[in-house]
């Protein structure tokens, strides 16, 4: 079997192909649909072409995060790609807001599974092999990725056809590694609907600046500003064995947590909520099992 380090290197520039996966997947039909999901979430999508894909977040009006994931543009719908657990609540928000737009939105996470390329040869062989079903890139796995969405039940065959071509088959916790490396926040570990998109480190990714209005935009503005976000996400060296829910602490006070924790070819490593005080890179914490150091703080502010 080849090494956790090998199994990454053919994610980042070889071929890889990754678990079959089950995503919250809502179709958006009808004519008004790309304009009203530009109004619904954080990113610009009016403009975008079919064949787009783009990060988002759906946020609730005290400025919460709702659902993030992947919006891919098609000639007739618009797909959201989400957590599984986040579909159905993201459904019925924006359910809730169509009045006068002519868009219908349906679950379809039942019927239809997500298996991930990885790396160059990857993507290639999966267009390659993918013979007219849907994909996009997906920014969101660390490393190139297209995502292709097949029925249920030819998921699996398709995911063994790559790797019968020669792509190296990768695991969930694969993934997980290769997230954790990238600093990528995940909704169900990193981020929920208790998180502000500033906390959770998505304003670099899935906010638009410039779009126009949306449920949400005046506490992501405010909160922008250096000085007003005063938790927010780091990456963090683990010892041994740490895992998520591990309390942060310095000083003999509690000042974060642990959200993700995962083996990597660079040791342990993890993500977490950090106070701000702490907010230096090399910052050392006292966690369950030894010590916990900042490798990375991921918040992105602006100057006023």
């Amino acid at each position: 079997m080849n090494s956790l380090s090998d199994r990454l290197d053919a994610a980042r520039s070889g071929a890889a192909v990754g678990p079959v996966l089950s995503r919250g997947l809502l179709r958006v039909t009808g004519k008004d649909r790309q304009d009203y999901l530009h109004r619904m979430c954080t990113q610009r999508v009016n403009g975008l072409a079919p064949g787009a894909a783009v990060h988002v977040a759906f946020l609730n009006v005290k400025g919460h995060v709702l659902a993030e994931g992947v919006l891919a543009l098609r000639e007739e719908d618009v797909l959201l790609d989400v957590d599984p657990r986040a579909a159905e609540p993201l459904r019925a928000h924006l359910a809730k807001y169509v009045i006068m737009d002519e868009v219908e939105i349906e679950d379809v996470s039942p019927v239809w599974r997500v298996v991930p390329a990885f790396g160059p040869a990857g993507v290639k062989g999966a267009r390659l092999h993918a013979s007219g079903a849907s994909a996009w890139e997906n920014p969101r796995r660390g490393a190139p990725a297209l995502d292709v969405l097949l029925a249920a039940d030819s998921a699996e065959p398709f995911r063994a056809e790559l790797v019968a071509t020669g792509a190296t088959p990768l695991s969930e916790d694969d993934l997980e590694a290769l997230r954790v490396l990238a600093s990528v926040p995940r909704f169900g570990a990193d981020v929920d609907e208790s998180r502000l998109p500033m906390e959770a480190a998505l304003v670099a990714t899935a906010i638009s600046f410039d779009k126009g209005c949306y449920i949400g935009q005046e506490v992501v503005l405010r909160g922008t500003f250096r000085g007003q976000v005063q938790r927010g996400l780091v990456q963090l060296e683990l010892p041994a064995g740490a895992m998520p829910g591990a309390r942060l602490a310095a000083g003999g006070q509690d000042v974060g947590v642990v959200t993700s924790a995962v083996d990597t070819p660079e040791g342990r490593l993890g993500l977490g909520y950090l106070r701000r005080a702490h907010w230096k890179e090399g910052e050392r914490l006292a966690v369950t099992g030894g010590e916990a150091v900042v490798r990375k703080v991921l918040v992105v502010e602006k100057d006023r």
